[in-house]
């Protein structure tokens, strides 16, 4: 699945400025990579537009920065309130500042001009984090109808229809999911716990032994793993995996004594990040994302941040969003 910043990106490749446009050479530095140079080129313009309003508000979602984003993205709406690119990226900038109701009725304005799957699915992630699941479950099928190949919706999906119960259909949609992007812990994650659900013992297994080769200390595999095994008869393998998922619990003594810290000292920065570190020690990439997206906030010049969202957007099957993570570290290591 493609992120937003990259479809963005593949649209300005496809259709560059007119030849002479001051514009040309502005998008050429964006499709370069080179977004503090684009920045400054933008800003220096004498005739700001609403499609340099636009490229503004790209350029500075690749550069974190959400909130200027959305100024610059809301006057280039005004400029073309019909532009379902310019919506699109309006309700990224502020999806990533979790004001999901308002994306959700940005990406209606698009929707009413084009029903397309990358909309439907933009809407079922802030319909998620708003907790209307129903709501989420509908786009995710929305956007599947058009657009059968979405790891990252497939997977999206099958969590849901695991959460209430409806394994059969879970268990498909996972392992869809794993077909596009055999990278997908989570989904593999989850693909096993489906199977111990449906009583599939041998395959569940499988999926838990090959998520413990990437993430050896991944305490939720661990502890179905002992299940799975107990459920073959294979009580040595069982006391042995039990061994090594005791073992874990000293990190989840480090993980709640760092969480203790952080409740106490909200803006405790280290903190949060050496928590992120260990909770994905642990097979939790959602909460150490959470935790390194707030750290991000707080100080988004640390390149150790980035690297941490970067291994967790990963973990979630969101590479896109992890390359663009491990991009703007390199380049805050580098000083650019």
């Amino acid at each position: 699945m493609k992120t937003l910043a990259a479809v963005c990106l593949l649209l300005l490749t496809a259709a560059p400025a007119r030849p002479g446009s001051d514009l040309e050479p502005i998008e050429a530095l964006i499709q370069q990579g080179r977004y503090a140079q684009a920045e400054q080129a933008l800003r220096s313009l004498l005739a700001p537009s609403g499609k340099a309003d636009y490229l503004l508000g790209f350029t500075l979602i690749q550069l974190y920065r959400f909130d200027e984003a959305e100024k610059s993205l809301r006057r280039s709406v005004e400029d073309q309130p019909t532009s379902i690119d310019r919506l699109h990226a309006l309700a990224k900038s502020l999806l990533e500042q979790s004001k999901n109701l308002a994306a959700i009725e940005v990406l209606d304005r698009a929707l009413a001009v084009e029903s397309r799957p990358d909309l439907y699915f933009a809407r079922a992630m802030c319909a998620l984090n708003a907790g209307r699941d129903r709501e989420a479950e509908k786009n995710l099928e929305s956007s599947l109808s058009g657009q059968a190949r979405n790891p990252e919706a497939l997977y999206k999906l099958g969590k849901l229809k695991l959460d209430r119960g409806d394994y059969a259909s879970a268990r498909e949609h996972f392992v869809a999911s794993l077909e596009d992007d055999p990278k997908h812990l989570e989904a593999l994650f989850y693909l096993g716990v489906t199977e111990l659900r449906l009583e599939n013992a041998e395959s569940s297994i499988q999926a838990f032994e090959q998520v413990l080769a990437v993430v050896p200390g991944h305490v939720g595999a661990l502890y179905n793993l002992v299940r799975a095994l107990q459920q073959m008869g294979r009580r040595d393998d069982a006391r042995a995996t039990l061994e090594r998922f005791r073992q874990m619990s000293a990190t989840q003594d480090e993980v709640d004594f760092l969480q203790q810290a952080v409740k106490k000292n909200p803006a405790n920065i280290a903190g949060r990040v050496s928590l992120a570190r260990k909770l994905l020690e642990v097979g939790k990439a959602e909460t150490a994302l959470e935790q390194a997206l707030v750290a991000r906030q707080l100080d988004p010049r640390r390149a150790v941040t980035y690297r941490l969202l970067a291994e967790a957007f990963g973990q979630l099957g969101r590479h896109s969003d992890a390359q663009q993570a491990e991009d703007f570290a390199r380049r805050l290591e580098a000083g650019s």
